[in-house]
C-alpha cells in the first residue's frame, strides 16, 4: 500500500485521522493485555514479528506542550495498514513502546 499523504496542514491528530480514513485507512489497532497487536472489533491479533512499521507521525499540542502523541502506521500480514495511537514521551504506554521497538520497518516503496 502506498504511504498515506497527510499533508503538513494537518497539525492535529484528529485532522490526520480523518484524512487517513478518506484515503481508505480504517483499521484501528491497540495493544492488548497480552502485549499483542489487536484489530479493534475483530479477533485478529499479531505479534511484533508478524507486522511492519510503515510510517510514524508525531503531534504536539498547540496550547499544551505536554499534549504529545504519536501515530503509527502498521502494515498487517495481509498488506492492509492500520493505525495505532500512543502518547509520546512520558505519556506513552509501556506496552505500546515495547511492541513498537520489536517491529521491523516495512520495505521501502520503489
Amino acid at each position: 500500500m502506498t504511504r498515506p499523504t497527510p499533508g503538513t496542514q494537518m497539525a492535529t491528530l484528529s485532522e490526520t485521522m480523518n484524512e487517513l480514513r478518506r484515503q481508505g485507512i480504517h483499521i484501528d489497532l491497540r495493544i492488548n493485555s497480552a502485549g499483542r497487536l489487536k484489530v479493534s472489533g475483530h479477533q485478529d491479533q499479531y505479534q511484533a514479528k508478524d507486522v511492519r512499521l510503515a510510517w510514524t507521525r508525531r503531534f504536539e499540542g498547540q496550547s499544551d506542550p505536554d499534549d504529545l502523541s504519536i501515530l503509527y502506521g502498521i502494515q498487517l500480514p495481509d498488506g492492509r495498514t492500520g493505525v495505532l495511537v500512543d502518547g509520546y514521551g512520558p505519556a506513552s504506554d509501556p506496552k505500546v513502546t515495547t511492541f513498537i521497538r520489536a517491529v521491523q520497518p516495512a520495505d521501502p516503496e520503489p
